[in-house]
């Protein structure tokens, strides 16, 4: 049998006037929020924050804060991490961040995506949006109207 592989990813809910940001995604033909592999040596925050930039041209803030104990840095903590299978023997170890905007206009970047939506919690019931983006993008919605990460689980 062979061994599985496995990718970190960082994903982030974008959120803003009660909304999440969704792009079509070219190669996986779904509904999704901006994320993808974090970089050699890139932090899971900022693999999540230029992920967004890239994807939609957006500036955003995680959700959360890092703090410093002594020589130890304390990062953003995902409101979740997911393990999803991506095709046969290969995963991804994705973690899962929220977000608010600060500045900027959404775009579409066409290398990755072909169209852009703003969901609220009624949107996000579509049928073409599947059952965790759907569940996440309502607790980002939740979280960031609440201003504390309402986590998986």
């Amino acid at each position: 049998m062979a061994a599985i592989t496995r990718d970190f990813t960082a994903t982030t809910f974008v959120v803003h006037e009660g909304a999440t940001l969704l792009l079509w995604h070219k190669k996986m033909q779904a509904w999704l929020p901006p994320g993808g592999h974090i970089d050699p040596g890139e932090l899971p925050e900022e693999a999540a924050l230029r992920e967004v930039r890239e994807e939609t041209g957006l500036t955003v803030e995680l959700l959360g804060r890092q703090e410093q104990w002594g020589q130890v840095a304390v990062l953003y903590q995902p409101a979740c991490i997911l393990l999803e299978n991506i095709e046969p023997g290969h995963q991804h170890i994705d973690l899962i961040y929220f977000s608010r905007v600060v500045s900027g206009h959404a775009r579409v970047n066409p290398r990755e995506s072909t169209q852009l939506r703003w969901c609220d919690h009624a949107a996000l019931g579509d049928a073409a949006i599947a059952e965790d983006i759907r569940i996440l993008g309502r607790r980002a919605i939740a979280s960031i109207d609440a201003g504390e990460v309402i986590r998986c689980g």
